[in-house]
């Protein structure tokens, strides 16, 4: 290990005349090439939701940037993430290889701060000690070149990223017919939280980034219609690679529900009622909970186990973080204790912060989400048509994914949070998943009803 002194710069500069100059071209550049790509597509009706879901994805990053830098001054993991991006751009123009061998070197074989000098400056030892944060920092460093090292424009950057990866996602959910456009669109695009939590600089952006693309690139493979190419695969194989460096347990979190998905499929391809189709169910799901038991026997799932029941300890008797939390009464930390904490930790990943939780200003928002999404899931239950919306979800592979993918996130979402600032960024991906889910009978219904009036 190198015996050169730990020193952090702290004094950062986020509003220099050059900042503010870069960040106002970069804006304007994305919003010309957005125009023009809306411009392109003009023929197609629902792409007028392009320019204001991008512009409402880089309002709230610009807010999260400023966030940031207000809140936290010269900490936050955000601006550590991007510290740690700058001082692996000094890096590079000093020792070139340095920068390399800092980018591929495994945990395993890392001399800690080896290439670091007081003239690169050394990463936050937070972010550069935890191996899947310095990841984000990796990122971030290919962004440095050409954002001349600006925190607010490299935000703008991922946040375009984002808003271009939840556009496929969009158009991917669009192909199934299930929604209406305006519908699909408040799922995806306009949840004030996704935009706020998963378009900066961090590590939620960065899977929810990866979760949009292996999704795009995993219907592409599975589609009956499309033909699928080489690159497909190598894209689905790189997101799931940046999972596991980053948060391991998000891999089981997209893969698991392909199997319940599929079940959907075939069953609409045999008949819900034909021995093949119940066979296939009943297989799919002894194979789900198997793969759930044999993943509890893991080494992966070991640390993830000791790591949550550490957070859950220390988040929950150290008042340090503050009174915004909350506790699902967790003493026992083996599988059956996890199990047991299963209901509690759906609900929190799905609802909370309730809106009586949420009168903070760092929280109003996420209360107001929350009202907004039991109110569709009142509206869901509470119908004569319930059973019909039941079987629809069960009956279609891509509403079947995005229920058991909402419901294993909002599982590890609500267990491992405790705090209501932690639970909010990571719960934000399920928002878009579950808002579909119980949005999918409104198109259906509707034409019913038009069919109704017709026919009288």
């Amino acid at each position: 290990m190198n015996d050169a002194p730990f020193i952090i710069d702290k004094n950062y500069t986020f509003f220099t005349p050059l900042d503010i100059l870069s960040t106002f071209l970069g804006i304007s550049v994305l919003l010309i090439i957005a125009y023009l790509r809306r411009q392109r597509n003009n023929q197609l009706e629902y792409y007028k939701y392009f320019i204001p879901a991008f512009s409402f994805k880089v309002f709230f990053v610009m807010a999260n940037a400023i966030f940031y830098i207000v809140s936290y001054g010269a900490g936050g993991d955000s601006i550590g993430f991007w510290d740690g991006s700058v001082k692996l751009n000094n890096l590079f123009w000093e020792n070139p290889i340095g920068y390399f061998e800092e980018i591929f070197q495994s945990s395993e074989t890392k001399i800690l701060y080896k290439n670091f000098n007081n003239n690169t400056g050394y990463p936050d030892g937070k972010i550069y000690e935890e191996t899947s944060s310095f990841f984000i920092s990796k990122i971030a460093s290919f962004f440095t070149f050409f954002t001349f090292k600006g925190y607010i424009l490299m935000s703008i950057i991922f946040a375009y990223i984002s808003a271009n990866v939840s556009w496929k996602l969009y158009e991917l959910a669009r192909t199934f017919k299930l929604h209406s456009d305006w519908h699909l669109a408040l799922a995806i695009l306009f949840i004030p939280s996704l935009s706020f939590w998963c378009g900066g600089i961090s590590k939620d952006t960065v899977m929810w980034i990866s979760v949009c693309y292996f999704l795009h690139n995993l219907y592409q493979i599975l589609s009956l219609e499309k033909k699928s190419s080489f690159w497909n695969w190598i894209g689905m194989f790189i997101c799931l690679y940046v999972m596991l460096q980053v948060r391991s347990f998000l891999v089981m979190v997209v893969i698991l529900p392909l199997l319940f998905a599929y079940s959907a499929r075939y069953s609409k391809k045999y008949g819900s009622k034909d021995f093949r189709s119940r066979f296939l169910r009943i297989f799919i799901a002894i194979i789900g909970i198997s793969g759930m038991l044999i993943f509890f026997q893991t080494s992966v799932a070991d640390q993830f186990i000791s790591e949550a029941a550490i957070i859950n300890n220390d988040m929950t008797h150290n008042k340090t973080y503050g009174s915004n939390r909350y506790d699902l009464g967790i003493t026992d930390y083996s599988p059956i204790g996890m199990a047991m904490a299963f209901p509690g930790a759906v609900i929190a990943g799905f609802y909370r912060p309730f809106i009586w939780e949420a009168l903070s200003v760092s929280l109003i928002l996420n209360g107001v989400e929350s009202l907004v999404l039991m109110y569709f899931t009142f509206r869901f239950f509470f119908n004569r048509r319930v059973g019909a919306r039941i079987r629809r979800i069960r009956q279609h592979e891509f509403l079947i994914y995005a229920f058991f993918f909402a419901l294993i996130l909002a599982y590890f979402a609500g267990f491992t949070s405790i705090l209501y600032g932690v639970l909010v960024r990571f719960k934000a991906p399920v928002l878009p998943f579950l808002v579909m889910v119980l949005t999918a009978h409104y198109v259906e219904e509707k034409k019913e009803k038009e069919q109704l009036t017709v026919d009288n």
